[in-house]
């Protein structure tokens, strides 16, 4: 085998992968912005979701804690948290509003890798409604609190008020619920 039978394809293979990574490069750069703005705008309609009487929301430099990940204040003097507490499949991401009152004003599981038909029904209204208006101490049926979980799928609906618990305490200890 010679040189050039060795050479001229591992030079083409080699210009076929910088056009590919260049064109990668582009793409990345092109679309950065437009996910970014997409990204923004699902948080804000997220936000809007769980504490509708608020029009603006800004993020708190707030050290994450326990499963929180982030806190905003929304202009009405509520707060939105995410949290991420374990479930049955992973981590279930909630978004939870809670009023300046210590009350909770909406509640979205954003997402999750819980079992499809199961846990997965902590995204459906008739679970993530029944927190709306708690306050105090939020826990499932069978753990002594008011919200039923979902059948055959308490790990997540305990998860899911693991992270509504944490929230409304974040809240209570920070400024909210005096």
């Amino acid at each position: 085998m010679n040189t050039k039978e060795v050479v001229k394809p591992a030079v083409v293979l080699l210009l076929i992968s910088a056009v590919a990574a260049a064109c990668l490069g582009v793409v990345s750069e092109v679309t950065k912005e437009p996910i970014r703005v997409q990204n923004e705008k699902t948080l804000n309609e997220s936000m809007q979701a769980v504490m509708p009487e608020a029009s603006t929301f800004e993020q708190l430099d707030v050290e994450p804690t326990g499963t929180i990940t982030a806190v905003y204040q929304a202009d009405n003097g509520g707060y939105v948290l995410t949290t991420q507490p374990s479930g049955f499949g992973g981590v279930v991401n909630t978004m939870v509003g809670i009023d300046a009152d210590g009350v909770i004003t909406g509640l979205r599981v954003t997402g999750h890798s819980e079992t499809p038909g199961l846990g997965a029904k902590s995204t459906e209204p008739s679970f993530y409604e029944q927190f709306t208006g708690k306050s105090g101490s939020v826990a499932v049926t069978k753990d002594g609190g008011e919200i039923v979980p979902i059948t055959s799928s308490t790990i997540t609906s305990r998860a899911v008020c693991a992270g509504a618990q944490e929230a409304l305490d974040w809240v209570a200890a920070n400024g909210g619920a005096n």
